[in-house]
């Protein structure tokens, strides 16, 4: 079985659910797919809404894609508000 990390780079670490699913809709817009990834937790044992304010996913594209997948971000987003989401990936 591959790994993860085999063929896909990490965007946004430890992203709010909501900013990452705005993420993911401009990345899609552009043709580039996304997959958001963080601890598994049961959903039926706090509901969405307490999973969702727990849980912070990472937000992961296809290798190769990192820097058009940043750049789309920094344009619609800014370069301080992307800063700002995942300080590390500056």
């Amino acid at each position: 079985m591959k790994r993860m990390d085999e063929d896909f780079d990490l965007l946004l670490s430890g992203v709010d659910p909501l900013e990452g699913e705005m993420a993911r809709d401009l990345l899609s817009d552009k043709g580039i797919p996304s997959m958001m990834s963080g601890p598994d937790f049961d959903v039926a044992e706090l509901g969405r809404a307490a999973h969702n304010v727990s849980r912070h996913p990472d937000l992961f594209v296809p290798k190769g894609t990192k820097v058009a997948a940043r750049a789309i971000l920094a344009e619609a987003w800014g370069e301080e508000r992307l800063t700002r989401l995942d300080p590390a990936a500056s």
